[in-house]
């Protein structure tokens, strides 16, 4: 899950993004609206936590583009100010001074918005193929070379995720944020295990893996194949 910060306060901007990185966000910070273009149209955050109110009229022109979910964060203390926000273009808002721990609820329920529209676009194309392997997220199942083997759906949500960036590399707190939600150092560690039984199911060799690749120190990429959709 990709975080976008906009506060002209870099204190609290560098605070802020420390505690999301230490739960495994992907945190970017912008000082600025010129800045906060800028690293919106190259990184494309999911979410974008914004103080400064005037970057809210930049934000509908943005996501026309790249969308994504707004939290504004704001110092009013009257709900002409959360309308104000609102209608500006935010998705959700608080005021400030908060909890993290309610910054983090907020943070969860967007997330939550914007798995479900995947879910619904994956329930549209649940079945996707790279080279010799297919999987099918909705029945928890992949085809390798013709032959159907069944998967856990933790294991079917990182072979979908593997298959739709083949050549690509999954980072340890992408395979997280996809299947988990969440990321601490305890989960990262049920990774590894899942992995190695994909292998063992899909893999000739499994010692010796030709499709799920380790890349060290950070992450697993399927083998780099054509990646194509499968029709129903």
């Amino acid at each position: 899950m990709k975080l976008l910060l906009v506060d002209s306060d870099q204190s609290m901007l560098t605070m802020l993004a420390t505690w999301l990185k230490s739960l495994g966000y992907e945190v970017t910070c912008a000082i600025s609206e010129e800045q906060m273009r800028s690293v919106w149209i190259e990184q494309q955050p999911d979410i974008v936590i914004i103080s400064s109110i005037p970057a809210l009229a930049l934000c509908g022109e943005l996501r026309s583009t790249f969308d994504a979910l707004i939290l504004a964060l704001d110092e009013g203390t009257d709900i002409k100010d959360e309308i104000r926000c609102l209608e500006a273009g935010a998705d959700d808002y608080m005021r400030k001074p908060f909890y993290p721990d309610l910054l983090l609820a907020h943070i969860h329920a967007l997330s939550r918005r914007i798995r479900g529209a995947e879910l619904s676009q994956t329930h549209s194309n649940s079945i996707i193929q790279a080279g010799p392997i297919r999987v099918d997220l909705l029945h928890n199942e992949a085809c390798v070379h013709h032959k159907v083997v069944r998967l856990t759906p933790t294991e079917s949500k990182i072979l979908h995720l593997l298959v739709r960036n083949a050549g690509h590399v999954c980072t340890q707190n992408q395979i997280v944020s996809y299947v988990w939600e969440y990321a601490t150092a305890e989960v990262k560690t049920l990774i590894k295990p899942h992995i190695y039984n994909l292998r063992q199911k899909i893999e000739l060799h499994p010692q010796k893996p030709l499709y799920i690749l380790t890349i060290p120190h950070t992450g697993y990429m399927l083998a780099q194949v054509k990646i194509q959709p499968t029709p129903a």
